[in-house]
């Protein structure tokens, strides 16, 4: 399922206690024990003291892509088992792969649902964007005919209005069946429409999505308060964060400096970036460049070596970030296994209105982190 995807392929594993039907529960280790003392021989001792711990709470996300078959190719199948196959196997198959790829850029998001911001002083049907969440190209995350919910709010709909995509004209450009009525510098959110794909969307994804690295590896930049922890008052909860007002060049220093304050807490295994910071520090090592082949993560990942951990480059990741990843503190949390509904003993159902039978692929599930403060992230660095 996540083949071709770094972080799930490394992270995946479950390490909650399943308390509720909708929430997990992670023990955190947040404090030392204070019962220590230095003094003389007849020292009074100090009080007994012991670990301190804390517990996060980890919400369960929706994730759901539909497939539809017509009746006119089951039918036909019927005459073909080679082609029943070949119909249903394409449908299953590319819809566990979009939703895929919806999850891969989930992984390093806020758990908002944000793909990027609208960059147009005069919005009409035809826009052009900027700021993008994750990744580098905004529209790699949106497709034609799909839906685009344009909203004043980062964290919220809010002033919502929504677009049906007609075409896409560029790595940052989409043209619109008609004009939505957007602002610019309006936050974009993938969307869709609850009755028919042809017309425009009404629900969007804004606070549904998983919490990715932004939020997991932060400092209270992006998300303060975490698994029911506040990081504003709770500094132990905090990663170790380098940023910048500006883009920077990256330079070693750079990834010294946050490679070690991961080390003091954690033991980062790999540190997971974009191809633009790949590539510049590939540069950085000309003409000595050494590839770490015994290194190799699951998925067959192999990458350049920093001190003696592979640097891996992933396209979902933000285009001018860094994360310094200890793998024993992070884990995807799920109900169950990814599945299409069946609990009624069949995949495909019968639309009530049209000739064609659907099926429904879920996943509910969360990224969760059990030690903020054991990975670290740079960010502000460019090729």
């Amino acid at each position: 399922m996540f083949t071709k995807n770094v972080l799930f392929q490394n992270v995946l594993s479950n390490v909650a206690q399943q308390v509720g039907a909708t929430t997990k529960y992670i023990t955190l280790h947040k404090d030392r024990n204070t019962g220590f003392a230095a003094g003389g021989e007849t020292v009074t001792l100090p009080y007994a003291g012991k670990q301190q711990y804390d517990r996060a709470n980890v919400t369960m996300k929706y994730q759901f892509q539909t497939v539809s078959v017509t009746d006119v190719s089951l039918q036909a199948s019927k005459r073909s088992k080679e082609f029943l196959v070949n119909v249903l196997e394409s449908e299953y198959n590319g819809a566990k792969n979009d939703m895929q790829r919806q999850l891969s850029r989930q992984g390093y998001g806020t758990g908002y649902g944000v793909i990027c911001r609208v960059n147009d002083a005069s919005p009409d049907a035809t826009l052009t964007f900027d700021t993008p969440m994750v990744g580098k190209h905004p529209m790699d995350y949106f497709s034609v005919g799909g839906g685009v919910c344009f909203s004043s709010s980062a964290t919220a709909e809010a002033s919502a209005v929504f677009g049906l995509v007609s075409a896409i004209t560029g790595n940052t450009t989409m043209t619109m069946t008609a004009d939505p009525s957007a602002a610019d510098n309006d936050y974009c959110y993938v969307a869709h429409n609850k009755t028919s794909a042809s017309t425009v969307p009404s629900v969007s994804n804004a606070t549904y999505e998983m919490m990715g690295l932004k939020g997991l590896i932060d400092d209270s930049t992006n998300i303060d308060a975490l698994e029911g922890v506040t990081r504003s008052t709770d500094i132990w909860w905090k990663s170790y964060v380098s940023s910048n007002s500006t883009q920077r060049s990256l330079t070693e220093e750079l990834m010294h400096e946050t490679f070690l304050e991961a080390k003091k807490k954690g033991d980062p295994k790999y540190i997971l970036t974009h191809f633009d910071v790949y590539s510049a520090y590939g540069q950085l090592l000309s003409p000595d460049r050494r590839y770490t082949s015994e290194m190799k993560l699951k998925g067959g990942f192999t990458g350049w070596s920093f001190n003696e951990i592979p640097v891996i480059a992933d396209y979902d990741c933000p285009y001018d970030e860094m994360y310094f990843v200890d793998p024993s503190s992070l884990s995807v949390e799920d109900l169950a296994p990814m599945s299409f509904l069946k609990e009624d003993g069949s995949i495909l159902d019968r639309s009530s209105t049209q000739p064609i039978w659907q099926a429904t692929l879920r996943y509910y599930a969360n990224l969760a982190t059990s030690a903020c403060n054991k990975n670290a992230a740079l960010r502000d660095v460019i090729k």
